[in-house]
């Protein structure tokens, strides 16, 4: 076989095509394919993760708080001079966070790790609040991404989100601070808190959906928008066609309207 009959079949061998496509192109596919827009993915992707961003961290705190007192681990609250303490039992040489027998309520330890009712609260508002910081920049991304959403939608829209997250934060406090007094175990009240405040957050938007609260809100804030600054417009729009049709016309301009 000669030199060049030997370099054109390993050039044939070794030969690899590649498409360019512009990402338009490649969107535009995956759009018709799927029948999505490509907006409305990111932004149920965003929502997603926003909303449940706190309940993972919620279920890192749990983990970590198994982990150092066991599935079993408990706690005593105990109110001594003024000053509540939190008492863990068991042996403390196994422990790697709580490594004393005693803490105050407030300790950060404590507070961080969600023990009591002080620090399962303090936990649920932290919760909420990062939701909340999730929410309104991904209703916003929403609104950009999207080329049908008027801004009364995402001030209706996020003003009913904001509502469910203080609700279903709500809902959850109170079945943390219940648990709180009626069992010992550490991580009873904040588990008790994830799976309440999850159910709720649930409940609340297919409460939504049934009852389309948010839809109603943006139809009021359309038809306040519509008979304020929507009329005040069609009337601006009257009075600009009229001065228009006196000036083209030799009439005296402004009269019939301004006197």
């Amino acid at each position: 076989m000669s030199n060049s009959i030997f370099i054109q079949n390993q050039i044939k061998q070794n030969t690899q095509v590649i498409d360019v496509f512009p990402v338009s192109d490649l969107i535009k596919a995956w759009e018709q394919t799927t029948g999505e827009k490509i907006g409305q993915v990111v932004g149920k992707t965003a929502r997603l993760a926003a909303n449940h961003t706190a309940t993972t961290l919620d279920v890192h705190v749990v983990i970590k708080l198994i982990k150092d007192l066991g599935i079993d681990g408990r706690v005593i609250l105990k109110t001594t001079n003024g000053k509540q303490y939190v008492i863990f039992k068991g042996y403390s040489g196994t422990r790697s966070i709580f490594t004393a027998t005693r803490y105050l309520a407030n300790n950060p330890k404590v507070v961080d790790m969600a023990i009591g009712k002080m620090g399962v609260n303090r936990s649920i508002m932290s919760g909420a609040r990062l939701t909340i910081f999730l929410v309104v920049p991904v209703n916003v991304l929403n609104h950009i991404l999207s080329d049908q959403q008027t801004m009364t939608q995402l001030i209706g829209s996020t003003a009913t989100d904001l509502v469910k997250v203080g609700a279903a934060s709500a809902i959850a406090s109170l079945a943390a601070t219940t648990t709180a007094t009626l069992t010992t175990l550490a991580a009873g009240p904040i588990v008790v808190a994830i799976v309440v405040g999850f159910a709720a957050a649930l409940a609340l938007e297919e409460l939504d959906r049934q009852f389309g609260v948010t839809k109603a809100l943006i139809k009021a804030l359309d038809d306040a928008y519509d008979n304020s600054v929507g009329e005040l417009g069609r009337q601006l729009n009257q009075v600009e066609r009229r001065l228009k049709w006196q000036i083209f016309n030799g009439q005296l301009v402004g009269k019939g309207i301004f006197y």
